[in-house]
């Protein structure tokens, strides 16, 4: 339990490092980052109470509809939870003000989930598997919950609820398809399936890639990084890069104080 735990914990952490570098412009908090990937990982235990009837019928013999139909469901509960695990802890922070924090917060709380499902998997199935999950399966959760993660912000920062509800249809049709194609071609033997899973895995980290360059590009925080130095000064308060020309510091609303400036008198 132990062993499995911590190789989860590492290979999650590891995702995580990679993609909170997407963040080019205005990083967030760790303490938020961690937050949301502890409120993922706690969402297991709902999803999994939810999941359970569905799982266990897939598990009997099930014809490929029902096995189909089961997985929807899956897609549903799982997006939904970590898309949870971020409305409750993060979204109303000062802190989530552009469209790459939703992707990052949702990439962390994704990676909590894909954590603790990966325990379970190597206590019930081996470490071979879990290993083996540690690419295929954690890569999956960040890419559908980047594509919702990038939605819900846009959804918040434009007020417009339907954004949220396109992220939600592609985060759980991309995951209800990937995880019906891969189970069923593992059970029906179909190569065919297996395939268009892959074809599925990949399109989702495509996707996600597409959203953070679009999510880079609109930043609001793009200029200010692009400055020359000279052009820049820290707030006094929250110590981030803001314009010299700036009152009031877009990272965290303090005033500015105003710098004073050496004279020099020629004669």
């Amino acid at each position: 339990m132990i062993l499995s735990l911590i190789l989860s914990l590492m290979v999650a952490l590891f995702w995580l490092k990679r993609f909170r570098k997407l963040d080019k412009y205005e990083k967030e908090p760790e303490r938020l980052i961690y937050l949301t990937f502890f409120a993922g990982a706690l969402a297991t235990a709902p999803a999994l109470l939810l999941e359970f009837p569905f799982q266990m019928n897939t598990r009997v013999a099930s014809p490929l509809r029902e096995l189909f139909l089961s997985f929807l469901w899956v897609g549903m509960v799982e997006e939904f939870f970590k898309y949870l695990a971020v409305r409750l802890t993060v979204y109303r922070s000062k802190d989530f003000n552009e469209l790459m924090d939703g992707m990052i917060y949702m990439i962390s709380a994704a990676l909590g989930f894909a954590t603790m499902e990966n325990v379970g998997y190597m206590l019930g199935f081996g470490l071979f598997v879990g290993l083996f999950r540690t690419v295929i399966s954690y890569l999956a959760h960040v890419s559908f919950s980047a594509i919702l993660g990038y939605y819900l912000a846009k959804s918040k920062i434009e007020g417009q609820r339907g954004w949220l509800w396109v992220g939600f249809g592609l985060a759980i049709a991309l995951h209800w398809l990937y995880d019906a194609f891969l189970v069923g071609g593992n059970v029906k033997r179909s190569g065919i399936f297996l395939s268009v899973s892959i074809v599925l895995w990949v399109f989702g980290l495509v996707l996600t890639f597409i959203l953070a360059k679009k999510a880079q590009a609109l930043s609001p925080f793009r200029t200010v990084h692009l400055l020359p130095r000279r052009l820049t000064r820290p707030c006094q308060a929250c110590g981030k890069t803001v314009s010299t020309k700036a009152w009031i510091c877009h990272h965290c609303g303090e005033p500015l104080k105003l710098e004073e400036e050496e004279v020099t008198l020629k004669a």
